[in-house]
Protein backbone atom coordinates (compact mmCIF):
# COMPACT_ATOMS: atom_id res chain seq x y z
CA UNK A 1 0.00 0.00 0.00
CA UNK A 2 1.15 3.52 -0.78
CA UNK A 3 -0.27 6.61 0.89
CA UNK A 4 -0.01 10.35 0.56
CA UNK A 5 -0.99 12.79 3.29
CA UNK A 6 -1.51 16.54 2.95
CA UNK A 7 -3.16 18.99 5.34
CA UNK A 8 -4.53 22.26 3.94
CA UNK A 9 -6.26 24.25 6.67
CA UNK A 10 -9.42 22.36 7.69
CA UNK A 11 -8.91 19.70 5.00
CA UNK A 12 -6.88 16.52 5.07
CA UNK A 13 -6.20 14.83 1.74
CA UNK A 14 -5.25 11.15 1.98
CA UNK A 15 -4.30 9.15 -1.10
CA UNK A 16 -4.37 5.36 -0.85
CA UNK A 17 -3.36 2.87 -3.53
CA UNK A 18 -2.63 -0.84 -3.55
CA UNK A 19 -4.21 -3.06 -0.91
CA UNK A 20 -5.60 -1.72 2.36
CA UNK A 21 -5.27 -4.97 4.29
CA UNK A 22 -5.22 -5.49 8.06
CA UNK A 23 -1.57 -4.57 8.61
CA UNK A 24 -1.71 -1.49 6.38
CA UNK A 25 -4.94 -0.37 8.04
CA UNK A 26 -3.23 -0.50 11.42
CA UNK A 27 -0.45 1.74 10.12
CA UNK A 28 -2.95 4.18 8.64
CA UNK A 29 -5.02 4.14 11.82
CA UNK A 30 -1.93 5.05 13.82
CA UNK A 31 -1.15 7.92 11.45
CA UNK A 32 -4.62 9.33 12.09
CA UNK A 33 -3.55 9.92 15.70
CA UNK A 34 -1.48 12.83 14.33
CA UNK A 35 -4.34 14.74 12.68
CA UNK A 36 -4.11 18.43 13.54
CA UNK A 37 -7.04 19.70 15.61
CA UNK A 38 -8.17 22.15 12.91
CA UNK A 39 -8.94 19.35 10.41
CA UNK A 40 -12.70 19.00 9.86
CA UNK A 41 -12.83 17.32 6.46
CA UNK A 42 -11.04 14.24 5.15
CA UNK A 43 -10.85 13.53 1.42
CA UNK A 44 -9.72 10.05 0.46
CA UNK A 45 -8.36 9.61 -3.07
CA UNK A 46 -8.67 5.88 -3.66
CA UNK A 47 -7.30 5.89 -7.20
CA UNK A 48 -5.35 2.66 -7.46
CA UNK A 49 -6.87 1.02 -4.38
CA UNK A 50 -7.70 -2.50 -5.50
CA UNK A 51 -8.65 -4.14 -2.20
CA UNK A 52 -9.93 -3.10 1.20
CA UNK A 53 -10.18 -5.44 4.20
CA UNK A 54 -12.59 -5.05 7.11
CA UNK A 55 -9.85 -3.27 9.08
CA UNK A 56 -9.62 -0.72 6.26
CA UNK A 57 -13.38 -0.26 6.38
CA UNK A 58 -13.03 0.45 10.08
CA UNK A 59 -10.57 3.25 9.29
CA UNK A 60 -13.08 4.78 6.86
CA UNK A 61 -15.82 4.43 9.46
CA UNK A 62 -13.65 6.17 12.05
CA UNK A 63 -12.88 9.01 9.62
CA UNK A 64 -16.59 9.45 8.93
CA UNK A 65 -17.36 9.62 12.67
CA UNK A 66 -14.44 11.97 13.33
CA UNK A 67 -15.49 14.45 10.66
CA UNK A 68 -19.16 14.38 11.71
CA UNK A 69 -18.16 15.22 15.28
CA UNK A 70 -16.15 18.19 13.94
CA UNK A 71 -19.04 19.38 11.77
CA UNK A 72 -17.25 18.34 8.59
CA UNK A 73 -17.38 15.49 6.14
CA UNK A 74 -15.39 12.51 4.87
CA UNK A 75 -15.41 11.93 1.12
CA UNK A 76 -14.20 8.99 -0.97
CA UNK A 77 -12.98 9.90 -4.44
CA UNK A 78 -11.90 7.80 -7.42
CA UNK A 79 -13.36 4.58 -6.03
CA UNK A 80 -12.66 1.56 -8.25
CA UNK A 81 -15.42 -0.85 -9.24
CA UNK A 82 -13.87 -3.56 -7.04
CA UNK A 83 -13.79 -1.36 -3.93
CA UNK A 84 -17.25 0.05 -4.68
CA UNK A 85 -18.60 -3.50 -4.75
CA UNK A 86 -17.12 -4.14 -1.29
CA UNK A 87 -18.68 -0.89 -0.03
CA UNK A 88 -22.06 -2.00 -1.42
CA UNK A 89 -21.90 -5.51 0.06
CA UNK A 90 -20.91 -4.24 3.50
CA UNK A 91 -23.44 -1.40 3.55
CA UNK A 92 -20.76 1.31 3.73
CA UNK A 93 -22.04 2.84 0.50
CA UNK A 94 -25.20 3.89 2.35
CA UNK A 95 -23.48 6.24 4.79
CA UNK A 96 -20.19 7.40 3.26
CA UNK A 97 -19.91 10.21 0.74
CA UNK A 98 -18.63 8.92 -2.57
CA UNK A 99 -17.72 11.22 -5.45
Amino acid sequence: METTWEVKGEDLFVGISGKLDTMNAMDLDEKFNDIPDEVRNIYFDLDGLIYIASAGLRVLYWANEYTEEKGGTAVLRNVSAEVLEILKITGFKDFVNIE
